[in-house]
């Protein structure tokens, strides 16, 4: 049953309003303790450290020296790892006894501002992982084929023993869509499924990115809460613990799954979560904190890879966007009317772009390319374009937030004004892609809610749920926006606006400065991707000194164009 509409988007909002970076426990058997990096004191502690210590009681604890619980070696490991200067979740240090018992314990740790947090786990608590060194050579030697995410997630199971692996990408609405799947054990398959952006609200999707593995041990386990001093402004942020408590939401969302235990690895293209390597166990299952810092390292190899897919392909297609929008602009540049010759030139501009049509308004005349829809409709996205509120770039995916009836060879709609106040548009056109979407349960019921909406909770089925999906295209990405502007640069100075004021015969002079200039910060984006490829890349001495030379080859174009702006 549908939830009532403004109780569903009551449930979003309070799902999305969730401060699950300050939720104030820890999971079990873990302990956290904050201190003071001034002057060492314990400002925070969860519940667990009073047994571990032996202090009796939390006030005996609080406002105590760390060093007065914890030896030189480990004070000095944890101080090895906060001088690395590294922000991000905590880093393993070291293993230490710990206590008057003297138990074995992992230490992690990381600083937030002023204060020191430190995680102790019980050592040996989880599986032993062997055979990290072949996972990543299988993930390189799948790298080029269209079996890697399937890899990714056969590699990540035969290590973690989990099982179910999911590879989870996340679209570009947030919801994700299961893309590979590793099985074992008696967990239902989830492949080919979607999930909506609720079920990994905003908040959670930005702590994947600051903690790139996440465990959740027991879903069962009473969290521990943590006790902080009243001389603290506010509670503790736990962005980066790894011992985390979750959210009450999520945890009955894993028990309706049927699972007793999760793992998510975090892969990230670009400094953007592009998925997870989502992990699931039918009973219990610890992974410790070296264990944590393997997986870790697995996630990262896989993201560098699925980031160097993703610049090679862009590389190709925008070499190719490039050219065709040179040429037209080196055509334009040479013609004594260019709009007399712009319908032999329409293809490039297409070809400049990812649309599947292109319309252009120009004192009224129509010039189109490629699939593009009648007349009437035309007049109606220019309409529908005047009414989102301001001049710049409007587009949509649905074809009916334009057109009551959008043809499917000219579906979705980019629409940019050219010149200012002239008239003339440039519109972008996609064709309808139909699908047929699996979704697990309903999408638009994706909680339990109560009747007065106080309450929410997880669904309770996962079972597929098919939506056919019509009138909609490929939606229009931030890259769309910045090739459309390009091309709008082009047109405007030949063909709208101040080109129409051109005497017979006159021609534009060569690009102008906010053209080149554009060209610059394209190069500039493509040094800084590669610049991070290459960061965390273990490249051979062979590849390295090809690599000296091309930078030297950069240096020295870089260092000339520094001295003709000098």
């Amino acid at each position: 049953m549908k939830p009532d509409p403004a109780l569903f988007e009551h449930a979003l909002a309070a799902c999305a309003r969730e401060p699950i970076h300050v939720i104030g426990a820890v999971q079990p058997p873990g302990v956290l303790m904050v201190y003071h990096a001034r002057d060492l004191r314990i400002v925070a502690a969860s519940a667990y450290a009073v047994a571990l210590f032996d202090t009796g009681d939390m006030d005996a604890l609080l406002h105590q020296p760390v060093e007065s619980l914890l030896d030189r070696a480990s004070l000095a490991a944890i101080n090895r790892v906060l001088a690395r200067g590294e922000h991000g979740a905590s880093q393993f240090a070291c293993a230490t006894n710990v206590g008057p018992m003297g138990a074995l314990h992992d230490i992690s740790t990381h600083a937030s501002g002023d204060l020191v947090h430190v995680e102790l786990e019980p050592s040996g608590l989880g599986q032993p992982l062997e055979g990290g060194h072949a996972v990543v050579a299988g993930l390189d030697a799948a790298a080029d084929g269209a079996d890697f995410l399937p890899s990714i997630a056969r590699q990540v199971q035969r290590i973690s023993g989990y099982d179910r692996v999911m590879v989870y990408r996340f679209l570009p609405d947030y919801s994700g869509e299961v893309v590979a799947e590793a099985l074992a054990g008696d967990l239902a398959s989830y492949d080919g499924l979607r999930y909506p952006a609720s079920d990994i609200p905003p908040q959670a999707r930005a702590l994947y990115l600051r903690n790139r593995v996440r465990v959740i041990a027991d879903v069962d386990a009473e969290p521990q809460p943590l006790m902080q001093s009243p001389e603290l402004d506010g509670p503790i942020d736990m962005s980066f613990d790894v011992l985390r408590a979750v959210s009450p939401v999520h945890l009955q969302y894993l028990r309706n799954m049927g699972v007793a235990a999760s793992m998510s690895i975090s892969l990230v293209v670009d400094g953007h979560l592009w998925g997870l390597v989502a992990c699931h166990h039918g009973t219990p299952r610890p992974v410790d904190a070296r264990q944590r810092t393997a997986l870790e390292m697995v996630g990262r190899h896989a993201s560098m890879i699925l980031d160097a897919h993703e610049l090679r392909g862009r590389a190709r297609a925008e070499a190719s966007r490039r050219s065709r929008r040179d040429a037209l602009e080196g055509r334009l540049h040479r013609a004594q009317d260019p709009r007399a010759v712009l319908s032999g030139m329409m293809d490039l501009a297409l070809g400049s772009v990812d649309a599947d049509g292109l319309a252009l308004c120009l004192d009224g005349a129509w010039h189109v390319h490629g699939h593009t829809p009648d007349s009437q409709s035309l007049a109606n996205a220019i309409a529908w374009a005047g009414t989102q509120g301001h001049r710049g770039t409007a587009a949509t995916a649905r074809g009916g937030d334009w057109h009551a009836d959008a043809p499917q060879a000219a579906c979705g709609l980019l629409a940019a004004p050219l010149g200012q106040g002239a008239g003339d548009w440039l519109l972008l056109f996609r064709r309808e892609q139909r699908e047929t979407v699996r979704w697990a349960g309903r999408p638009d019921a994706p909680f339990q809610i109560d009747p007065d909406g106080t309450r929410i909770g997880p669904r309770a089925s996962f079972d597929a749920w098919e939506e056919d999906v019509r009138a909609t295209s490929l939606p229009w990405s931030g890259r769309d926006f910045e090739l459309a502007r390009r091309l709008r640069m082009v047109l405007e100075r030949y063909l709208s606006g101040a080109a129409r004021l051109r005497a017979p015969g006159q021609t534009v002079a060569e690009p102008d400065i906010p053209m080149l200039r554009w060209d610059a910060r394209e190069q500039a984006e493509r040094l800084r991707r590669l610049a991070q490829l290459l960061d965390g890349a273990s490249p051979d001495r062979e590849r390295l000194r090809r690599i000296h030379g091309l930078l030297e080859q950069m240096e020295e174009e870089l260092g000339a164009l520094a001295d003709a702006l000098g």
